[in-house]
């Protein structure tokens, strides 16, 4: 899979890092349907759960996965990595699983599954039957709280949840404090 890097001038485009911490986490997405990630910078966790959530959808049918982020403006910039993705995709692949991006949204037409970026807080997902919800950097989103009690739901109906975050104090730190 291919990334990219937004600080190389000359080279942006970048092949994803072969490294073994990435597979381990991987591995714990694919196994645990409530993981949560703290961090240090540039670790390339979004741009992995990225690849995870894409795979999920682009393959599976009927998928509804969530990416959460504190405002729309980021969840769609969460929405145009995984369209990145999918463009940088070999052209069999795309042709087989044509997407269609649109604001906060990345449809996969012919599986009848979606990726959908949202804003922060509970009442986003409430009313939606999920598959999985990304909460990305969610250490830094005030409705942390309002909106893990939302995706309560899809957790124990079967879901998934990934909450992936740098260090800030808040629910995000309680979450992995008394899991």
């Amino acid at each position: 899979m291919w990334t990219k890097d937004e600080h190389d001038k000359v080279n942006p485009t970048k092949r994803f890092p072969n490294k073994e911490y990435l597979k381990i986490i991987c591995d714990l997405w694919y196994k645990e349907p409530l993981l949560l990630i703290p961090k240090s910078r540039q670790l390339l966790m979004t741009w992995l759960f990225s690849a995870c959530y894409l795979w999920d959808t682009q393959f599976q049918q009927g998928r509804l996965n969530f990416f959460q982020s504190k405002k729309e403006e980021d969840a769609d910039r969460l929405i145009q990595r995984v369209y990145f993705i999918w463009e940088n995709q070999a052209e069999w692949i795309k042709q087989m699983f044509p997407a269609n991006y649109t604001f906060c949204h990345l449809k996969f037409p012919l599986g009848k599954s979606e990726i959908w970026g949202v804003p922060q807080g509970g009442d986003q997902i409430r009313s939606h039957t999920a598959s999985g919800i990304f909460s990305d950097e969610m250490a830094f989103q005030p409705e942390a709280e309002s909106a893990y009690a939302g995706a309560k739901p899809t957790i124990d109906g079967g879901g998934r949840f990934t909450g992936v975050s740098s260090a800030n104090p808040g629910f995000f730190h309680y979450l992995i404090q008394n899991r």
